[in-house]
This record gives structure tokens, sequence and C-alpha cells, in this order.
């Protein structure tokens, strides 16, 4: 049953793969399922059910025209859980997926086992009133939404290319970029405006399950004091850093980063 019906004229696809407790990955803007390959791999010969989770907009789920907003991804992913019967998740969620699995974990945390945040504070990803950390939206919003629409290609290149710990070749920004190809510019740019619009810090009350944090030792994109804060906030936050890690722990870093969604997933 891959693709899920969660409107009149919205399917959403999952990747299932395997048996025994179920782990469900969220993955970064602009990507899809196939950003996990080597990890539900990994998951698997480590005896978990394995779901990916393609976002509305991304991959091979539908692509409407509307609303992406933070609590219409929450709710597809919730109707994917609840269509495919999934209890005591350990929910992973990179980037744009961290968001959208914090939402999930504070409306339906009775689902879940731990919420995993991968390069991801959960709560935001540029200053807010009650989230003192990194640029107001309002800094570079219309910019890089201009850009996408304008040439989603180059626009994600250079984005791509700047998240990096290190330089990567040409050759590696070539294949990164090919697995966004599949988001057209109207999710991009609005997805885009998700990631920099949305505020969850008043979710933390409702924060029921343990959290554990995998983030890059040199992620450009991720703010290292945020997360200070935010353990701060979640006194038994559990967080593995990688050394020498930027935003793609999964490309940059991959038997380190297959240790800690394995090490966090058993907890």
């Amino acid at each position: 049953m891959p693709l899920i019906a969660v409107e009149p004229r919205v399917e959403i696809y999952a990747q299932d793969i395997g048996d025994g407790p179920p782990v469900v990955l969220l993955h970064g803007w602009a990507f899809d399922h196939r950003i996990w390959d080597r990890q539900v791999g990994a998951l698997a010969d480590a005896g978990h059910r394995v779901v990916c989770v393609d976002l509305r907009g991304h991959g091979r789920s539908d692509r409407p025209y509307g609303d992406y907003s933070v609590e219409r991804l929450g709710q597809d992913v919730v109707a994917v859980l609840d269509t495919l019967e999934l209890e005591d998740v350990t929910l992973v969620g990179w980037s744009l997926g961290g968001l959208t699995a914090f939402r999930v974990a504070t409306t339906s945390s009775s689902r879940l086992r731990r919420l995993v945040l991968v390069a991801s504070n959960g709560v935001a990803t540029t200053r807010k009133p009650t989230f003192p950390f990194g640029a107001p939206a309002e800094a570079h919003e219309e910019f890089v939404i201009t850009r996408e629409k304008a040439d989603r290609l180059e626009s994600r290149r250079s984005l791509i290319a700047g998240a990096f710990a290190q330089q990567p070749t040409e050759a590696l920004i070539a294949r990164v970029l090919e697995l966004t190809l599949a988001t057209p510019s109207w999710a991009g740019a609005a997805t885009l405006s998700t990631l920099m619009q949305t505020d969850q810090v008043a979710g933390l009350a409702d924060l029921r399950v343990p959290v554990a944090q995998i983030v890059g030792e040199k992620d450009p994109i991720f703010s290292h004091r945020a997360g200070a804060w935010l353990a701060e906030q979640i006194p038994d936050l559990h967080r593995i850093t990688l050394d020498g890690c930027g935003h793609y722990p999964m490309i940059e870093a991959p038997d380190a980063f297959d240790a800690a969604l394995l090490k966090s997933a058993s907890l």
C-alpha cells in the first residue's frame, strides 16, 4: 500500500520495508525517500520495519497547489501512521522533516516511542520572539523563494553546495541535486516558506516523548546555539554530534550516521 489518500485528490507515498519495531523516516526540504536508501538497509538488517514517507509535494507523493504548512505536513504523516496501523514508532525527521516530526510528536504522542531530530531543532529555523537564534525570516525569505520559482536548478545547486561542511565536488552536487528534481518549484517555494515561518516553541509544553538529536559538528545550517537552548528545554535530550559533518550526515558521514541512528532507535 505505497500510496495513501490523505485528501480527496492528494495521495502520500510511503515506502514500507521489513518487519519489527517501526522506524518512520521523514526527509528534508526538496528530497524524498531515496535520501534514506542506505539507512533503510541498515535499519532493516537490525530488525526494524522501516517506513519512508514522501512529504506532499516531494518524491512520489502528489504535488498540489495550496497548503504546505507544518500543520498540514504533520496531518499527512499521522494519516500514514493510521493507515499502516503503526504504533510505538521511532519517528526520525531530518531538517524540514524534523519540523514535521516535532509537530507529530506534539499532536499524536501516543503513537510514538521516540522522536529523533536530524540536523534540526524541531521548533524553528529563523529568529522569532521566543526563539532568538538565526536571522529573521524577512531577511531572506523573499529572495530565496523568488530564486526557487525563477530557476529551481540554480537555486538548489547553491543551497546544496552551501550546506556541506567541506566544499563538495561538482559531481557530488549534481548527484544530490538530482534527488530533489521530483519536487516542483511551487512545492519547493511553499515548503521553504514553511521552513522559515514555522514557530513551534509553544509545542515544547506538549512534548511527551523522549527526544534524541543527531547533528553535524560543522553544519552551517543548523544552529548549535539553538541546540544548546533546546537541551535546556528538554533536559533528558540525548544528543549525538558527528565530527566534521555538515547538513547531510547520511552523505558526509554515512558510517557514523548509521551507527547514531541505530543507537537512537534502540534507546
